[in-house]
């Protein structure tokens, strides 16, 4: 029996199975976020025009918010760090530049998100805003969503492409390894 060597040596086969499990958990992060943004923005808030005229909304919609902050902002900032990372550790059919976009792109929903959205979700929470005040206040809310979506959906998008293409790095390795063992 012949005694195979590796391709590559240990630490590359090392870094290469860092940047594909870096990779794969900031994709499935950035999916969770994704959807959760998404029904947050076209669900939860839409929901709210029916309750605006309870007397204790700004309590109901302080009690949400707490609640929320493990689903949403906590996986956002975590996806962002991971992705940040993922500039380090890219895989190596997965263009750099493209990792610093979906990087700047996450930035940029943080921004919004901390620049606007926040400040109107304090506002909810006030108490003594009129129903007509509340429903102003989700029209803005709900136009600054758009603002977060839209980049969520094309970071989403690209690690979609990047998963490809380190599915289709695997399935080469695999390949090559079934090559040489037939050598």
């Amino acid at each position: 029996m012949s005694k195979t060597t590796p391709i590559l040596p240990a630490a590359s086969i090392q870094r290469t199975r860092l940047a594909d499990g870096l990779l794969t958990a900031t994709a499935t992060l950035t999916f969770a976020v994704t959807g959760i943004g998404l029904f947050e923005g076209h669900v939860t808030y839409p929901s709210w025009y029916n309750l605006i005229a309870i007397d204790d909304f700004a309590a109901y919609h302080a009690d949400f918010g707490k609640r929320l902050i493990p689903w949403l902002p906590v996986p956002l900032l975590a996806a962002t760090a991971l992705n940040g990372l993922l500039i380090r550790w890219c895989p190596t059919r997965v263009p750099r530049g493209l990792v610093v976009a979906t990087f700047a792109a996450q930035l940029a929903i943080c921004g919004v998100t901390a620049a606007m959205a926040l400040p109107l979700q304090a506002q909810l929470d006030a108490p003594g805003h009129s129903p007509d005040e509340i429903a102003e206040l989700l029209d803005r809310l709900s136009r600054v969503s758009v603002l977060r979506d839209v980049p969520g959906i094309g970071v989403a998008a690209a690690f979609v492409w990047m998963l490809q293409r380190q599915l289709a790095a695997g399935s080469d390795r695999v390949e090559r390894n079934r090559t040489l063992r037939r050598r």
